[in-house]
């Protein structure tokens, strides 16, 4: 059989990827020459507990080489020197014993490798290494301004910044059961970004401890937790995978309902391939096959057939340490943002993605008439549409205190386009005509165009809190989308349109939510048009979806579409904290709309006893009570003791 080559496979990383399956498994050559390789790591562990090492574990090359066997008797050895320090110390001691290079905490210099891969936004990576540095590089693409020092200015627009960035930076998990509760619940919800620390986590190498901090990737608490799950001596491996059944089955979960992409050689861990072994015993040989990245040294040392007869593993050699960053950086290019236009040889695309879904309104299973109302979900920007063809589109925009829409970069680039195919006379903003007689309007039309827009939102309260966030003198809703989406949608069907496009709503630069909640919002909206107009005249509507990250939530199945525009109901999740900081989570379903009151009866709660929080936010100024707050279908709430009484 001819051995499969990285040029073989990338099709099928590319479409794995954009189904939202593809998670990559990273060991520690992702991490070198940074961090120490493992045999170097318990050496300077075993230097710092004062145990001795033997002289062939020493020798850079021992003759016999080392074996497993080894490699554990020398971690067990170390981990019972270190287990007479305190907690922070011995997180000190492992900070220690990686550093390769004798670096300054949050100066450690990320590897090419590691920077490749994330360049990627992953929605799920699994890794067996202690240490930050694909997180730092994370930070790094997300926001270069920070990383490289510079300030920002504003603790309003500090906290908006913060809030987007935050949506693409991953949060640490570890082995407690909540932990593994989230990676599973991952598999079939959008949440943010997950890297799964297997092994514990100890943080501060390319990132500063309080830069973790306050990016929410890893508070105090938490890390101390993930330190105290690290994975060294064969006793800890042994309680790793025998003590804690609920990981191994979420680790199963993961291992038959993903495609894992193993870099860095994790998957040489002699407890991993047990505990693969045991996950293909209980559920048979999963669907999806798995990959592994080897420099071609390796090839010698491992049983091919193994694994991918056993293990379901195909091995994929390359040549020089320097080819893992390059290939990395391929599988980067065809599936997010390319570095720079393809080479003529390489200009074909690697793989085949969907750009459009479709849905219609019917009975049964019957196959739809041509005159149904349809729904269809479209990766591609907006395009003016032809005037006197029934077709119009609904933009996004602000609005002024006067009710004057406010231009943000949808609408400029949009009405510019419109302008230059001479759709419309001019782009100005005194040309727009509201819809209804409200104060505030919600919809509004651009002149006599097939132009519409949607303002979701409220005036702003508080003119110091716009002043120090540099924002228009409105407040984005994500509570008031629906209704705004509906009415806008009802402007449009009273004008006589039958086809209607929709750009992305409240997603622009002062957002307080990542995409994908405006996103369900307004598919909310587009049921509460057809629930509430009876017999209206549009018969499809193009939703348009601009984010990566929203159109490979819809790909993988992630965002319940089908759902969302049939029915009310939803399901929330509820995170209740008790006064020491152990949490459980509840799944409750309810009708919408529902409130933060209405949530804590259902839970059985005393309101007057919880604190509640609703994320994301559904704006920066909030509702006069917690009770009043609005709960979405893509929201989360964070019940905790209340320490005072009720406050309005």
């Amino acid at each position: 059989m001819k051995e499969l080559g990285f040029d073989d496979i990338l099709p099928h990383l590319a479409s794995a990827y954009r189904r939202g399956i593809l998670v990559p498994f990273i060991g520690s050559g992702m991490s070198v020459p940074t961090c120490t390789g493992w045999l170097r790591f318990l050496l300077n562990l075993s230097k710092e507990a004062g145990v001795k090492v033997p002289q062939r574990a020493k020798d850079e090359k021992p003759n016999p080489p080392l074996e497993s066997a080894d490699y554990y008797r020398l971690a067990d050895k170390a981990v019972v020197g270190l287990s007479s320090y305190g907690t922070e110390k011995r997180i000190r001691a492992y900070r220690k014993a990686l550093n390769n290079e004798g670096k300054h905490e949050g100066h450690w210099i990320i590897p090419h490798q590691t920077e490749a891969l994330a360049r990627c936004s992953w929605p799920l990576v699994l890794t067996t290494n202690y240490d930050d540095l694909f997180i730092a590089s994370r930070m790094k693409q997300s926001s270069p301004g920070e990383m490289a020092g510079k300030s920002r200015t504003g603790s309003a627009a500090r906290l908006q910044e913060e809030q987007l960035d935050e949506t693409d930076i991953p949060e640490v998990l570890g082995r407690s059961v909540e932990d593994c509760h989230q990676v599973v619940r991952s598999l079939d919800s959008p949440t943010r970004p997950i890297l799964w620390a297997l092994q514990g986590f100890v943080g501060g190498q390319a990132a500063p401890l309080s830069q973790l901090e306050e990016h929410g990737v890893l508070d105090k608490p938490r890390r101390l937790a993930l330190a105290s799950q690290m994975v060294v001596g064969h006793q800890q491996y042994q309680h790793a995978i025998n003590a804690h059944a609920h990981f191994r089955r979420a680790f199963a979960e993961v291992l038959s309902r993903r495609s894992l992409l193993f870099l860095g050689s994790g998957i040489l861990e002699d407890y991993l391939v047990n505990l693969f072994g045991e996950i293909s015993h209980h559920y048979g040989p999963g669907p999806h096959p798995h990959f592994a990245l080897f420099i071609r040294s390796k090839e010698q040392t491992l049983d091919i057939q193994f694994l991918q007869k056993r293990l379901g593993i195909v091995p994929i050699f390359y040549e020089d340490h320097g080819d893992l960053p390059q290939m990395l950086g391929r599988l980067t290019d065809a599936v997010w943002h390319p570095r720079s236009p393809a080479p003529p040889k390489a200009s074909r695309p690697v793989a085949w993605m969907p750009d459009e879904l479709g849905f219609s309104l019917s009975d049964g299973l019957q196959q739809p008439e041509g005159s149904s109302r349809r729904l269809r979900l479209r990766y591609a920007p907006l395009k003016p549409p032809t005037a006197g063809n029934g077709e119009c589109v609904i933009l996004s925009v602000g609005r002024r205190p006067d009710n004057v829409p406010i231009h943000g970069s949808q609408a400029r680039d949009f009405l510019d386009s419109a302008h230059r195919q001479r759709l419309i006379r001019d782009t100005g903003a005194h040309r727009w005509k509201a819809f209804g007689k409200e104060e505030h309007s919600y919809a509004f039309r651009f002149a006599k165009a097939p132009i519409f827009a949607v303002a979701a939102r409220i005036p702003s309260k508080s003119k110091t809190l716009r002043r120090r966030r540099n924002e228009p003198e409105d407040e984005r809703r994500l509570d008031v989308i629906e209704s705004a989406v509906a009415t806008a949608l009802r402007a449009a069907d009273r004008a006589g349109f039958r086809h209607v496009c929709i750009g992305p709503v409240a997603s622009g630069k002062f957002r307080l939510w990542d995409p994908i909640h405006p996103f369900v919002q307004t598919l909310a909206g587009i049921r509460r048009f057809f629930d509430e107009d009876e017999d209206p005249g549009i018969q499809l509507i193009d939703l348009h979806v601009f984010a990566p990250s929203v159109w490979l939530a819809i790909v993988a199945g992630k965002v319940p579409v089908m759902e969302i525009l049939s029915s009310k109901v939803m399901k929330i999740r509820v995170n209740v904290r008790d006064p020491s900081g152990d949490s459980e989570t509840f799944a409750v379903t309810s009708s919408s709309p529902t409130h933060v009151g209405q949530l804590e009866e259902l839970c059985g709660l005393v309101p007057d006893r919880w604190s509640a929080e609703v994320l994301p936010l559904m704006s920066l100024e909030g509702s006069s009570t917690e009770d009043d707050l609005l709960i979405t279908p893509t929201s989360r709430v964070v019940l905790t003791p209340r320490k005072r009484g009720r406050t309005s």
